[in-house]
């Protein structure tokens, strides 16, 4: 059952040629990973996930200044935040 908490994930892939990486809020990573899929970018996810760098319960001063943080949309709800396409789903 889901507890309705969100965490806020940074996923890099390994992948050359695609964003600098994925800004995600979700129940969960297997959450977060489908909502990458969902908007379109799942050849930048590898077919071996543990190659994947995850940093979960990222914060907005975590992230990346000049490129990152002004491109981003809303880190509090569920969605991917960066790059960012749209609210909701």
């Amino acid at each position: 059952m889901n507890s309705g908490l969100l965490t806020a994930y940074w996923i890099e892939s390994p992948n050359r040629g695609g964003p600098l990486g994925f800004g995600v809020t979700a129940h969960s990573i297997d959450d977060a990973l489908g909502i990458i899929r969902f908007f379109g970018y799942t050849n930048y996810l590898p077919a071996d996930l543990a190659s994947l760098k995850i940093i979960e319960g990222v914060r907005y001063h975590d992230l990346e200044a000049n490129h990152i943080r002004p491109n981003m949309g809303p880190i509090v709800v569920r969605g991917m935040w960066y790059p960012f396409v749209r609210l909701g789903m």
